[in-house]
């Protein structure tokens, strides 16, 4: 005698298809945490190269300047617009990281340099407000010492300091990266803790590079106009 069973349906029940949902947001999840990680330090690596392009224009201006480098009272702009000046640049792009909130006033609303640079002598339209993505130090030149910072990514309104939010100024990489050039030429990317600032070893202590702690003077440390 033939036994008759029941076969169960091959679809999935109510129940199964909720576990995998579950699973895969949870994944999901997971991934998207990974990514948001991630990218910040993708994107602090390619601008760690352009501060190191930009610096080389720098050591160049210093080596027909009696070792010196460009000088600003104002805005760091003022200083990296010297390089214009004397012809080493052209163009603006590599002044700006994409996503930057100092770019959010750059002409034209493009949150981008427009690449115009104005006319020489003078080139008064290169890097306008909104159109640079760097702060610089001031008073600075190829004799200081090789472990002050130069130039790094622009901060908050407060130099020195960086921001989490990455829809305001000083928050392109999330407060988790910072880029920043040493005198010496030295690029890095640096890992930022809870005080959201760049910090080297000193005598066994973190020691902000910003500060007269380390050797930089506070006064000279200048955002970008934006």
């Amino acid at each position: 005698m033939k036994i008759k069973t029941r076969r169960r349906n091959q679809g999935f029940t109510l129940i199964e298809l909720l576990v995998v949902i579950s699973i895969i947001a949870m994944l999901a999840a997971g991934g998207f945490a990974s990514y948001g990680k991630i990218m910040p330090g993708v994107r602090a690596n390619a601008a760690n190269k352009t501060g190191k392009a930009i610096y080389t224009w720098l050591q160049a201006y210093a080596n027909e300047n009696d070792q010196t480098f460009p000088q600003t009272q104002n805005a760091s702009n003022d200083a990296f617009r010297e390089l214009f000046k004397k012809k080493y640049l052209d163009d603006e792009q590599g002044f700006a990281i994409p996503g930057d909130a100092w770019l959010n006033n750059a002409p034209g609303g493009n949150k981008k340099p427009d690449n115009d640079i104005g006319n020489e002598p003078d080139f008064t339209s290169a890097l306008s407000p909104g159109e640079c993505s760097w702060a610089y130090v001031n008073n600075l030149d190829a004799a200081s010492q090789s472990n002050l910072p130069l130039l790094a990514n622009a901060f908050t309104e407060t130099p020195g300091t960086y921001e989490k939010n990455k829809n305001k100024k000083g928050g392109v990489f999330n407060g988790l990266k910072a880029v920043w050039v040493s005198v010496g030429g030295s690029a890095k990317v640096a890992d930022l803790g809870q005080t959201l600032t760049i910090t080297e070893k000193k005598s066994s202590r973190d020691v902000n590079i910003f500060t007269s702690e380390w050797g930089t003077s506070p006064d000279d440390v200048k955002n970008p106009a934006g």
